[in-house]
């Protein structure tokens, strides 16, 4: 009867690995609104400013990337769409290291190079999600691909979670000590 459990055995551990990843990318995606509100105070930001990094995450980064990762998938595997989704990710987040030191440059060279940052960070997560999502369907027996699928997006909520409490932490507190 392996093949009508959930996640039989031989699959347990990737499987694991996958659902991590749907927590993962729920903290960055709640930690946008927080990072707005916090831009917008320390650099005193126009709301049209704001708007673009709205904009560069959500029509950029999830909107325009999408296809583009399937496209890769379909070309490669499920598996290096995960690594380069996690690739982009990973070096989106470094990106914000240079855009931080450029601060002292130019305030709008700076600004682009936040976007800059911000926008390769949601492409990987675009194509994590495209991809991941895929995988956990493809990595056991048909017959349980959606509930397994379900079980591993039962996490990304924990993951939104987990980013407005890191947001109301480190973030919020912070700015709220500066007023």
């Amino acid at each position: 009867m392996e093949s009508n459990k959930i996640i039989p055995k031989g699959i347990l551990f990737p499987f694991i690995l996958l659902t991590t990843l749907f927590f993962a990318w729920a903290v960055p995606n709640n930690l946008t609104d927080t990072m707005l509100a916090a831009f917008k105070r320390i650099m005193s930001m126009s709301d049209s400013k704001t708007a673009w990094i709205q904009v560069v995450c959500y029509l950029l980064g999830y909107g325009c990337c999408a296809v583009p990762g399937a496209l890769f998938i379909k070309k490669y595997t499920y598996k290096s769409g995960v690594m380069l989704g996690l690739g982009l990710y990973a070096f989106g987040a470094l990106l914000f290291y240079p855009a931080m030191l450029s601060s002292g440059v130019n305030v709008d060279f700076s600004f682009f190079m936040y976007l800059l940052a911000i926008f390769v960070l949601f492409a990987g997560l675009s194509v994590l999600e495209t991809s991941t999502n895929s995988y956990v369907l493809a990595i056991g027996p048909e017959s349980t691909a959606t509930r397994r699928l379900n079980l591993s997006q039962a996490f990304n909520p924990f993951g939104a979670i987990t980013g407005v409490v890191i947001s109301q932490i480190f973030i919020l507190s912070q700015l709220n000590g500066m007023t």
